[in-house]
């Protein structure tokens, strides 16, 4: 089965889209998130990824409320990440309804402790894997680590997690196309599956994702954004 989820992006209260994960590039949407998830589900969108872009950058659950709203207003399974750091987060979201909780920054900054909440909440959690140049970024992409990319997935393979999502930050928002060629680099070197994102343009580049043996999924935020009326083609 390949899921195509619809993005929504949480900047104080509002739907936005940022450009390679630059948080002074801002697209701002005059959807409230909570209708715009609904349109979704009505669509024949089945998940939904949301991310908490203030918590991904402070480090701490800011939209919880809204976001809680969200799980508990509709029926679409929902993937939910930014500002997750501890147990105790994890524990709310999944309480809150969510289906998955995404942790990235913790698993470069404390790799023991995140594996250890992946054992804790087995198959609930995703590991989200953000790239720029072959190394990992943390903290809603504002710093680029040291650590490769490879390393950082090799290092998953021995974890609990139920998959990867892996987003190439050159690519995000900037309606280009996805990076093939990194994506099956990702994919042959987990053991887990894969969910793309950053890039995707239209049903074409779903389908060239969907060829990738180990991508399970792909995110899709400015293209679905860009073209409202017409979100139901991607789910068809």
């Amino acid at each position: 089965m390949f899921d195509v989820i619809p993005a929504i992006d949480l900047l104080n209260d509002s739907v936005v889209r940022l450009k390679q994960g630059h948080y002074e590039d801002v697209t701002s949407y005059k959807y409230s998130p909570l209708d715009l998830a609904k349109r979704f589900e009505d669509q024949g969108a089945k998940r939904l990824h949301i991310v908490d872009l203030n918590g991904a950058r402070d480090g701490r659950l800011v939209h919880a409320g809204l976001i809680k709203k969200i799980c508990n207003h509709t029926n679409l399974k929902i993937e939910v990440g930014g500002g997750i750091r501890s147990v105790d987060s994890v524990h709310y979201y999944l309480d809150a309804g969510a289906s998955y909780v995404i942790i990235g920054s913790l698993f470069v900054s404390n790799f023991d402790l995140a594996a250890s909440i992946a054992t804790m909440f087995q198959k609930k959690i995703i590991a989200g894997v953000d790239a720029k140049s072959n190394f990992v970024a943390t903290d809603g992409w504002r710093h680029k680590s040291s650590m490769l990319l490879t390393d950082l997935i090799n290092n998953l393979n021995t974890t609990e997690i139920h998959s990867i999502i892996y987003t190439d930050i050159s690519k995000d928002g900037m309606m280009l196309g996805p990076n093939i060629e990194s994506l099956h680099t990702v994919a042959s070197n987990s053991k887990k599956s894969i969910i793309a994102s950053g890039g995707v343009r239209h049903k074409k580049d779903v389908q060239d994702i969907k060829e990738i043996k180990k991508v399970k999924g792909c995110i899709i935020g400015k293209a679905i954004l860009s073209n409202i009326e017409n979100i139901s083609s991607f789910f068809v």
